[in-house]
C-alpha cells in the first residue's frame, strides 16, 4: 500500500515528516536514536492491515528538520500531539523503539489520556539501565562527531540527536507508575538494555506485561520481524 506523505510545521518552524497507510485504529511507530520512520519497513506491511499506521520520522532525524539548537524527548512528544491534532486524532497507539520507547514514556507521562496501548520494546529511563559497553562507545561517537562538527556543520545535527543517549530522560518511577494504559515490554534477551532495567520497568508500570525473547538484540524489529510482529499483534489485538 502505498502511503500519504506528509510535512506538519511546528511553532518553531521544524518540519516533521511522517507516513500514513492502512485503515483501522490509529497506531504510531517511533524510531530510535539515529535513525528514521525506516526502521519499521518489515512491521508496517502487516500492520497497516488492521490498523492505521503513522510512521514519524522524529525531529532532527531521517526527513524530519530541528530549527532548536537542542533536542530533548519534551519537545519530539509536543511534535506528536501536534502530528494527532493536525490528524485529528484524540487518543492512539504507541510502540517505540530504543529511543522511540524513551519517547512513547515520555509522550504518555505528559499525554496519558492521548495514549491506548503502549508497546516499550528496548527502552530506557536511566543511562544505568545501558550496558557498560554501549555508554563507553556513545561518549566516544560523541567526542569524535564534536571534532567533526568543528570542519563539518552537518555533523551537529548527528552530535544533537545522540546527545539524547547521554542523559536520563526525566522520567521517574513514580512517573511510570502513573501510566495507565495496557503495556508490553518486549525485548530480547541479548539486548543493549540490562535485563534487570526492563524487569523495572515492567514492575512500575501498572498494566504492564513482559516478554523476553531468546537469541534476540537490539535490532530484534529487523534480524526477526516474523515474531516481532507476531509479539505486538498479539498484544494489539487481545
Amino acid at each position: 500500500m502505498n502511503p500519504e506523505r506528509h510535512y506538519a510545521t511546528m511553532a518553531d518552524g521544524s518540519q516533521i515528516y511522517y507516513e500514513k497507510s492502512g485503515q483501522g485504529y490509529p497506531l504510531f511507530l517511533l524510531h530510535g536514536n539515529g535513525g528514521s520512520g525506516k526502521y519499521f519497513s518489515r512491521q508496517v506491511p502487516e500492520l497497516e492491515k488492521n490498523f492505521q499506521v503513522f510512521l514519524v520520522d522524529s525531529r532532527g532525524h531521517g526527513q524530519s528538520t530541528n530549527n532548536a539548537d537542542s533536542l530533548t524527548f519534551a519537545e519530539m512528544a509536543e511534535d506528536i500531539k501536534t502530528i494527532m491534532h493536525l490528524e485529528q486524532i484524540q487518543i492512539a497507539d504507541f510502540l517505540g523503539f530504543s529511543d522511540g520507547a524513551n519517547l512513547a514514556m515520555v509522550f504518555s507521562s505528559k499525554y496519558p489520556e492521548s495514549v491506548h496501548r503502549l508497546i516499550l520494546n528496548a527502552g530506557n529511563t536511566t543511562t544505568n539501565g545501558v550496558r557498560l559497553t554501549f555508554q563507553l562507545a556513545s561518549y566516544v561517537q560523541y567526542i569524535f562527531l564534536w571534532m567533526l562538527s568543528l570542519f563539518w556543520p552537518q555533523a551537529k545535527r548527528t552530535l544533537i540527536s545522540l546527545s539524547l543517549v547521554l542523559h536520563d530522560i526525566g522520567i521517574q518511577e513514580k512517573d511510570l507508575q502513573q501510566i495507565s494504559s495496557p503495556t508490553l515490554i518486549l525485548v530480547g534477551k541479548h539486548d543493549i538494555i540490562k535485563l534487570k532495567h526492563s524487569i523495572y520497568l515492567a514492575k512500575a508500570i501498572p498494566k504492564a506485561s513482559f516478554v523476553l525473547v531468546p537469541g534476540q538484540g537490539h535490532s530484534f524489529a529487523r534480524k526477526n520481524p516474523k515474531r516481532f510482529n507476531h509479539e505486538i499483534l498479539k498484544f494489539l489485538t487481545e
